[in-house]
C-alpha cells in the first residue's frame, strides 16, 4: 500500500542502529556530505510510512519526508550526542508535518472527513493487482488506513508513532511531551476507536 514496512516495538537492533546514526552524523559534521546518505536510506521509508498516514496523498507524503530530511541535515549541529536520535527525528517530521496540515486546511481541505468517504478516497486504481490479491489485502488495508486517519489527531500521532512506527512508550512520550500514562491513554483509547470502526463496516 506505501513505502516501509511496519516496525516492531523495541527492535533488539536499536542499539546498534543508535550508534550507526551517531557515526553518520559526526561524519557528517565533520564535512562528509556523503555519510549522512545512511540517515536517508534508514529513515526514508519510515518517515514515508508516517507522511502517508497523516496527509492526504502519497505526493505530499513525499514531498514532505524530503522537506523533512533537509531539515534534519540543516538541523544536525542542534543534535546532542547523548541523546538518541531516533526520536528527535522523528520530532522533526511530526513538527513538520502538523505543519503541512495547518496549511492544508487553511487552504479549505482537510484529511481528516468521514470514514466511508476516506475508504474512497483510498482505494487502489483497477488494473494494478489480480481480484484475488485485491480481495485479500486490498479492502483490509483500505479499511485500516482510512480508520487510522479518522482517529482524533492526538489518538492517531500516538498510535502511529507506537503501533506502526515501533517507537516505545517513553520515545512516544518524548517526542510529544506527554507523560507516559498519557501516551498509553490515547493508545488503548486509539485502538478501541479503530475496532469500533472496523467492526461498523463489518472487517474484523
Amino acid at each position: 500500500m506505501e513505502h516501509g514496512k511496519q516496525t516492531t516495538p523495541d527492535r533488539p537492533d536499536r542499539d546498534r542502529e543508535h550508534a550507526e546514526d551517531l557515526f553518520a552524523i559526526q561524519e557528517t559534521l565533520r564535512g562528509r556530505r556523503d555519510a549522512f546518505e545512511s540517515i536517508v536510506e534508514r529513515y526514508t521509508p519510515l518517515l514515508y510510512s508516517l507522511a502517508y498516514r497523516m496527509l492526504a496523498t502519497r505526493e505530499e507524503a513525499e514531498e514532505a519526508v524530503q522537506e523533512i530530511l533537509i531539515k534534519t541535515y540543516r538541523s544536525l549541529r542542534q543534535f546532542r550526542l547523548h541523546r538518541r536520535f531516533h526520536p528527535w527525528i522523528y520530532t522533526i517530521a511530526l513538527n513538520h508535518l502538523r505543519s503541512c496540515q495547518r496549511k492544508a486546511r487553511r487552504k479549505g481541505r482537510s484529511n481528516i472527513v468521514a470514514f466511508d468517504e476516506l475508504i474512497l478516497q483510498s482505494s487502489v486504481p483497477a488494473g494494478e493487482a489480480g481480484p484475488e490479491e485485491l480481495a485479500q489485502q486490498g479492502e483490509g488495508e483500505r479499511l485500516a488506513a482510512a480508520a487510522i486517519r479518522a482517529l482524533r489527531s492526538e489518538y492517531r500521532e500516538v498510535f502511529l508513532l507506537r503501533q506502526v512506527e515501533g517507537l516505545s512508550v517513553a520515545e512516544v512520550s518524548e517526542i510529544l511531551e506527554l507523560p507516559e500514562g498519557t501516551v498509553k491513554t490515547y493508545l488503548h483509547r486509539a485502538r478501541r476507536e479503530l475496532i469500533e470502526l472496523l467492526a461498523g463496516e463489518g472487517f474484523g
